[in-house]
């Protein structure tokens, strides 16, 4: 029985010593931003000739700052405005407003724009807009 105990305590060591790392290889992973989007699509019907806007809500569930690097859109008729940094637990968000022309009246609209993070699992992230053209007044 003797000759166990050294083998049992080597053993004991090394289960202990792993039970240990995990929360340490855990943390290691937790060490970053955590981009989160409720909605990411956003459906709505335009008004045509007016200027259309809406608030994207982005929050940060990481343990580091969420850096929006840049926000590209996919064309002329877009604009944003975006917080560039949020904090950990915080919110942030992205405002995108396209200019919908008369003549696209009775159309389908689908508009995007494109986030670069620093989250690694969300380096890019595409945020849409899209819905029905109203009729135009006659």
């Amino acid at each position: 029985m003797t000759s166990n105990q050294p083998a049992g305590r080597a053993g004991f060591i090394v289960g202990l010593f792993l039970l240990l790392a995990q929360p340490a290889q855990a943390d290691r992973y937790a060490l970053r931003p955590y981009l989160v989007i409720d909605e990411p699509v956003f459906e709505v019907e335009f008004k045509p000739g007016a200027a259309f806007e809406h608030y994207f809500t982005l929050r940060n569930e990481g343990k580091v700052p969420l850096l929006i690097k840049e926000v590209l859109t996919g064309c002329g008729c877009s604009a944003v405005a975006y917080d560039k940094s949020i904090p950990p637990g915080g919110r942030g968000g992205v405002r995108f407003t396209i200019d919908v022309y008369p003549e696209w009246s009775g159309r389908e609209l689908r508009r995007a724009i494109w986030l670069m993070t620093n989250d690694p699992e969300a380096g890019q992230v595409s945020l849409v807009v899209r819905g029905r053209v109203a009729e135009a007044a006659q």
